[in-house]
């Protein structure tokens, strides 16, 4: 009796600790969130899976062989920036579970992209909602679905960003995150014009950054620090791209890797309330700081980008034939044809 009295009195003290520092879990390897340590730092980068005629079911080999170093870095987290699978199923769900989320030693989040949702709603049955919003260090942090709206932040998760936002205005909050995979900041600025082409983006008009997600961020980055980060992007000229907005003091960063020699990952540090970023090769390249990949550089050097070579058409052409998407147009296009030529069949006859 005792010692059942002496395990409920210690459940009752752990239970509040365990609550007040697993604020959320990572819906891949189950591992949470913890608030503990007074040192804090995360990872940040997108397209795990790499090239996109990338046919093996299994993340990038680059992001493969840099577990060890991932786990080495000891982050509180490692958050993906969309294109975490090239296609969601059983088999790219069962291969990823063995050779990526079951070996790190850290929780995984990832703020979609266009490839994560390539099967409809798939996705979310297995892993969850794609919008959602986390506190860890006196951090508020937002993940966004971009794949929504064709790129614009409306209804329900404009809703839920505008009461992220209300929650970042606690003075017990200092800094602001916000995980995209589209660079949806980039679209309507001809700042970023020639940058970026390759990009998911907004395929009619224009999104709604502009008028009405930029004005709310405006606000707090006059008194909190505010960076957004995103994953889409092409083979640029590096895995980095760093810019801070001189008119708002919003910064904005892009990284990915396509597994390419360049590849690397974003290790976001804190030191004495100051952001630090560090650049992680994958592969061993040495990196230059990653303010140094501002638009002075990208606009220097984006034209330099390996061109798209023609040794992949075979390979793209089985992926898209091995793609259901494919068949559906291809159906749809096929029934099209048979209903015009029924009815010039039928015009026809009557002229």
């Amino acid at each position: 009796m005792i010692k059942r009295k002496l395990k409920l009195l210690f459940l009752l003290i752990l239970l509040p600790v365990h609550f007040a520092t697993a604020q959320i879990a990572s819906p891949f390897n189950k591992l949470p969130i913890v608030d503990t340590s007074e040192t804090f730092s995360f990872v940040v980068s997108g397209h795990f899976h790499g090239e996109s005629s990338n046919q093996s079911t299994f993340p990038a080999s680059t992001i493969l062989a840099g577990i060890d170093t991932l786990n080495s870095l000891n982050p509180a987290f490692l958050m993906s920036l969309g294109d975490l699978f090239v296609d969601v199923n059983e088999t790219y769900i069962n291969n990823y579970n063995r050779s990526l989320f079951g070996k790190l030693k850290m929780p995984i989040l990832n703020a979609v992209g266009n490839h994560d949702l390539s099967n409809g709603n798939y996705y979310e049955k297995i892993y969850g909602k794609t919008f959602f919003k986390f506190v860890s260090h006196k951090c508020l942090f937002v993940v966004l679905n971009t794949e929504l709206n064709d790129g614009s932040i409306k209804e329900e998760q404009l809703d839920f960003f505008k009461e992220a936002l209300l929650q970042g205005q606690k003075d017990s909050i200092k800094k602001i995150f916000i995980f995209s995979h589209r660079p949806i900041w980039s679209e309507n600025d001809v700042v970023y014009e020639k940058l970026f082409k390759g990009n998911s983006r907004t395929a009619f008009g224009v999104n709604n950054y502009e008028d009405e997600v930029k004005p709310l961020l405006v606000e707090f980055s006059k008194t909190k620090p505010v960076f957004w980060m995103s994953g889409s992007m092409a083979n640029g000229p590096a895995s980095f791209f760093y810019h801070r907005d001189p008119a708002t003091e919003i910064t904005f960063i892009q990284t990915a890797i396509r597994d390419l020699p360049r590849d690397a990952v974003l290790l976001v540090s804190f030191k004495r309330d100051e952001v630090v970023f560090n650049g992680i090769s994958l592969t061993g390249q040495m990196l230059n700081p990653v303010t140094s990949y501002n638009l002075d550089y990208w606009n220097e050097n984006v034209d330099t980008a390996e061109p798209f070579s023609y040794r992949l058409l075979p390979y793209l052409t089985i992926k898209m034939l091995g793609h259901y998407y494919f068949w559906i147009g291809f159906t749809a296009s096929l029934l099209l044809l048979l209903i015009l030529r029924f009815l010039y069949s039928r015009w026809k006859r009557r002229g």
